[in-house]
């Protein structure tokens, strides 16, 4: 029985751009910079939180508006300077940005910035601000178009990133989408990008802003996780929240994403330091890029509209595309090789045998006449594993290439298939292929 089977005539819709990251392509105040890595993996969105360009800082509103007794209406009293040319990196990456309106995490006994504002109606007016330099060229700004603008983050985690309560968060979206929107309604508003999706906060976000008939345009969530289908079960949770509070046409962002073996109550405790090195080093590993690939994958079937790996600066520790040398991993591999299926968008049925576990497929064409297909194994079976490619129009030239402990995306083989072929690749039980077909002319 054959393993895996690609129907080419079969079309599925589209394959969806999914690859975005959080953070723009610099560290270090731009010593380290990935902006040619970026561009070719065609990152298409970048998420702002916590980016450390040198400080985590670069984008809160306490950065840009640093003594909130000032005037919100004086543009004397902000400093968007480093603001200015953190974005432009991202934008001079070929990204579009989500902007996160509110504070980094906190990891400090002391806390200075992720209280409740005094004045909620003033920090509201902040963001709009801050809106309109960056989009409508105020107080010396820009028009860079950035349409989502994401109310804070992860006030569901702890004191790190929120000390108010429930009812203080909901009301300061309150106080932020009825600003923006009166500024422009055509801007789109969400948050609050939920750490724990399950969370009754969750219910009681959407209960709020139900009753209050508030917009959210977009609603945010988190997932850190070893197994692919939580994120799946949380795709699906949240959809049907959304869906359930009347929110049918909002849309439903995983803005951060990675592999986490440990949890992060654990992971950063005293004694510790070898857990935190083997999740971290599995996240640049061909373990890694598996998992990446199988989420990509896997997100295809979820009704997710956009998504944020965490993360894509080179220094953090949770990014695996890169080491703190912005050399790339190969998790980035896994993301470049996803970039090539994304040139063919026409996506096909591609069927996993239940004698391949743990082995995904995903499948399209282009407008050429070719076509693609990403199979990850993430701990499958080390074996040979046959795979038919059905209905072919004519002879094509394939080729496959490798992501695993030894090889970074490189060529392994070459051969004319045509009609329904059948052939055989070995799959390493940690590995991404890339398969690629051109009419032979």
């Amino acid at each position: 029985m054959t393993d895996i089977r690609i129907h080419v005539k079969e079309q599925l819709g589209k394959i969806k751009a999914l690859h975005g990251v959080n953070n723009g392509p610099v560290c270090y105040g731009s010593l380290i910079d990935v902006t040619d890595y970026y561009r070719e993996a065609e990152i298409p969105l970048v998420r702002i939180h916590d980016p450390n360009w040198p400080h985590a800082w670069e984008v809160d509103i306490h950065t840009i508006f640093p003594d909130f007794s000032k005037d919100p209406a004086d543009p004397a009293s902000y400093d968007f300077s480093r603001t200015d040319e953190y974005l432009q990196t991202i934008l001079d990456a070929g990204a579009r940005i989500v902007y996160r309106l509110g504070e980094s995490i906190e990891h400090t006994k002391k806390k200075y910035y992720v209280h409740p504002p005094a004045d909620y109606g003033k920090w509201a007016q902040i963001c709009v601000n801050i809106i309109r330099h960056y989009n409508d060229g105020w107080a010396d700004g820009f028009h860079h178009g950035i349409d989502y603008w994401e109310v804070w983050n992860e006030p569901d985690l702890d004191e790190r990133m929120w000390s108010g309560t429930p009812l203080q968060l909901y009301e300061l979206y309150e106080a932020t989408v009825k600003a923006i929107k009166a500024y422009n309604p055509a801007l789109k508003v969400g948050g609050y990008a939920a750490a724990r999706p399950k969370l009754p906060f969750l219910t009681g976000f959407l209960d709020f802003c139900q009753e209050r008939e508030l917009p959210i345009d977009f609603f945010t969530w988190h997932t850190y996780t070893g197994d692919p289908h939580k994120i799946v079960e949380h795709a699906f949770h949240v959809r049907n929240e959304l869906d359930r509070h009347g929110y049918t046409e909002t849309e439903s962002h995983l803005n951060e994403w990675n592999y986490l073996e440990s949890d992060f109550t654990k992971i950063w405790t005293r004694g510790n330091e070898y857990v935190r090195k083997s999740n971290f080093d599995k996240q640049k590993s061909a373990f890694g890029a598996a998992f990446t690939g199988t989420v990509l994958t896997l997100l295809q079937d979820c009704p997710v509209d956009e998504a944020n790996y965490y993360d894509g600066q080179p220094t953090a520790l949770f990014c695996g595309l890169f080491d703190y040398h912005g050399v790339p991993q190969k998790t980035y591999y896994t993301f470049k090789a996803f970039q090539r299926m994304t040139k063919h968008a026409d996506r096909v049925r591609s069927d996993v045998s239940e004698k391949a576990p743990n082995v995904y497929s995903l499948a399209g064409l282009n407008s050429d006449g070719g076509g693609a297909a990403l199979i990850t194994s993430f701990g499958g079976n080390a074996r040979l594993h046959s795979i038919a490619l059905e209905g072919l129009d004519g002879p094509c030239r394939l080729k496959a290439y490798t992501v695993d402990d030894d090889h970074r995306l490189d060529l392994r083989e070459e051969r004319i298939v045509e009609g329904d072929a059948v052939f055989e690749r070995f799959l390493p039980a940690a590995s991404v292929t890339l398969l690629e077909w051109t009419p032979v002319k």
